[in-house]
């Protein structure tokens, strides 16, 4: 038994994450590879994802199991949107986004199974925009999955959406630790997934509690600065946790 198997479940993830960040991010500096630095918290993503659940192989049955292939398509978009024609960089996050949602809505084939999905999609789609919109840095982007997984715990969310969200904050500080940048090919996957983390409670339950879990997410990002805006500039930072208390707690109440 290895010293990873010792560990809890739910840190796993976190654990692999943050060490593959780390480790990308530690080499590629060395080597002076700073776009590979760049993508380091999208690699440890898809690395914390795959240690949560492993590799699906089969057609994925439960919504959860879509995430670590929602990671790798998310890695892979970004890498096309980290090139430097434009239009290679608006064809990876429209490939990303878009496919992040249709993947995770069911990946739906036929034009009857499509519209029957439009609308979940659609909210799929609205939530990894807004994420890849206001992700710009290491900063929001923590804080944004520290958010998610204070709300799913709060809310005792069943299943292992919580140990995701915990392998998605380990991607964020393992590269945050070296100073490598957010690149594209780390801050598309990191968006598409956070709101992929935040809809599978929602899809596959709907209660009053996952919904605002959540929200915990969408505040820090959106609300975070402007309450962090109101603070004394030392503790400024702190903005974004302040702004996603009112969702954690709601989903707490609710659980």
């Amino acid at each position: 038994m290895t010293g990873f198997d010792l560990l809890p479940p739910m840190l796993r993830g976190m654990v692999a994450a943050a060490v593959v960040a780390f480790a990308v991010a530690g080499i590629a500096r060395l080597a002076k590879r700073e776009r590979l630095a760049a993508a380091a918290a999208g690699i440890g993503l898809t690395a914390g994802f795959v240690a949560v659940l492993g590799i699906i192989n089969a057609t994925p049955r439960q919504l959860a199991e879509r995430l670590p292939l929602l990671a790798a398509i998310g890695l892979a978009a970004g890498g096309l949107a980290s090139l430097r024609h434009r239009a290679a960089r608006l064809a990876g996050v429209a490939l990303g986004l878009l496919g992040g949602a249709w993947w995770m809505a069911g990946a739906p084939l036929h034009p009857a199974t499509l519209l029957q999905a439009a609308s979940v999609a659609l909210a799929l789609l609205a939530g990894m925009g807004l994420a890849w919109w206001r992700g710009t840095a290491m900063g929001p982007m923590g804080w944004a999955w520290a958010a998610l997984a204070a709300g799913l715990m709060a809310a005792a969310a069943r299943g292992p959406q919580a140990a995701f969200a915990l392998a998605g904050l380990g991607a964020v500080l393992g590269a945050a630790v070296v100073r490598a940048g957010l690149g594209s090919a780390a801050r598309l996957p990191l968006a598409v997934c956070l709101a992929g983390v935040a809809a599978v409670p929602m899809v596959a339950r709907a209660a009053p509690a996952d919904i605002a879990a959540a929200a915990a997410p969408a505040l820090a990002l959106l609300a975070g600065p402007l309450v962090g805006g109101r603070l004394p500039r030392r503790v400024a930072w702190l903005g974004a946790a302040i702004a996603a208390l009112p969702a954690i707690g709601l989903a707490w109440l609710l659980r």
